[in-house]
């Protein structure tokens, strides 16, 4: 199962039809694709509280927050905490959070998160523009292989990107590789709520545009 961590401001109905009736998860990437460290808490409110009615109101049940750009600040998981996400699956890629292999509570104001993070891979399907599919399959698969036994790793792999006919190779080999080494691969809200078999990968992916024109929107 994929996570995909969808912008509502671009998200359709019938997008969001297709990802669940292929059993896959939806999680909110906010309203819009712009950097939330350092916006105002009112503002970082007013735009993940939208993003989460607006998702809903297209028929997607959503449990878990990705921030664009994976950019946060204190007032993002206030705002987190504020509106009883589950989970969140970005802050993990600060360099500080490297090494972890279980979700984990953040301190919010002195006191626990009410939403766990994920340990999210290092790694992003954005090296493809730098790397052939099979270095950068090696390089996954080295990062998967240091999974234990009892944890897990969430990978980020762009629809956008991962999708089209070219890099389909390295989806299929790294979904056989997790397959093969008795990997789960399940939703983020599984793990969350600790229904998930470990060991696990699950793979998640940002959808924030849908046309050249939302691309322009998000840079």
């Amino acid at each position: 199962e994929f996570t995909f961590a969808v912008v509502a401001s671009i998200a359709t109905e019938d997008l969001l039809l297709q990802v669940g009736e292929r059993g896959h998860e939806i999680a909110s990437h906010s309203l819009y694709h712009v950097k939330h460290k350092g916006l105002p808490f009112k503002t970082q409110l007013t735009y993940i509280k939208r993003s989460l009615e607006l998702l809903q109101e297209k028929g997607a049940t959503v449990r878990g927050f990705r921030a664009p750009y994976n950019s946060y600040d204190l007032n993002t998981f206030r705002c987190l905490d504020r509106l009883g996400f589950s989970y969140d699956a970005g802050v993990r890629r600060e360099e500080h959070f490297q090494g972890l292999s279980k979700p984990f509570h953040l301190i919010v104001d002195g006191v626990e998160s009410k939403f766990v993070s994920f340990p999210v891979c290092h790694l992003s399907d954005e090296l493809l523009d730098q790397f052939s599919e099979k270095t950068l399959l090696k390089s996954f698969i080295r990062q998967i292989d240091r999974v234990p036994s009892d944890g897990l790793s969430v990978l980020q792999l762009h629809p956008i990107r991962i999708g089209q006919p070219f890099y389909l190779g390295f989806l299929e080999g790294l979904i056989d590789y997790l397959a093969g080494h008795g990997y789960s691969t399940p939703a983020l809200t599984e793990v969350a709520e600790g229904k998930a078999k470990m060991p696990a990968v699950c793979l998640s992916g940002d959808i924030d545009c849908l046309s050249f024109s939302d691309y322009l929107k998000r840079i």
